[in-house]
């Protein structure tokens, strides 16, 4: 095997290892939160997804997550009660039915996102200028990575279903 062939597995192998370990960090806090809104992570991936693309059918939500309609049916009927989301009628097409996240539901995804980002500040001001300007670039050239692949091999067995405009956990 070449040299670079050999540098470069291990390159992959340590960005593996060390983005794992940054996931772990933030892990516990999405845990808390979680815990603390009784959700599960199907449930809390389906609001970052209406809120991302509010009026979205439950069809769609079903083939994004690759689950059946049953599956997604239970999940937003959860949610309904819970009074996160709101189902409404589709003006233009009465078979559809659109959903929406409530004002609670808005809520709890703005909690998640500034819970993370204070303790990701926090980490972030520990770090030198240049190991921020290298992690930011990182990241630019992992997702744009990650774009190219979910559009490349978009029914690959690893992908998770479709993501454009998707925000969230």
């Amino acid at each position: 095997m070449p040299l670079a062939t050999q540098k470069s597995d291990q390159t992959i192998a340590s960005g593996i290892k060390h983005f794992s370990a940054a996931i772990a960090h933030l892990d516990p806090l999405r845990f808390r939160a979680w815990g603390e809104l009784g959700l599960t992570t199907a449930q809390l991936r389906v609001l970052f997804m209406m809120r991302a693309q509010p009026g979205v059918t439950a069809g769609e939500l079903a083939t994004r997550l690759a689950v059946t309609p049953p599956t997604i049916s239970g999940i937003v009927d959860r949610l309904v009660r819970l009074e996160l989301v709101r189902r409404e009628d589709d003006e233009l097409d009465r078979r559809l039915v659109r959903n929406h996240l409530t004002r609670q539901g808005e809520d709890a995804c703005s909690s998640m996102e500034r819970t993370t980002e204070i303790f990701a500040r926090r980490i972030f001001d520990e770090m030198s200028d240049e190991d921020l300007d290298a992690l930011v670039a990182g990241l630019r050239a992992f997702v744009k990575a990650s774009d190219l692949v979910a559009r490349l091999e978009p029914n690959a067995p690893f992908m998770p279903g479709p993501r454009s405009g998707e925000d969230g956990p």
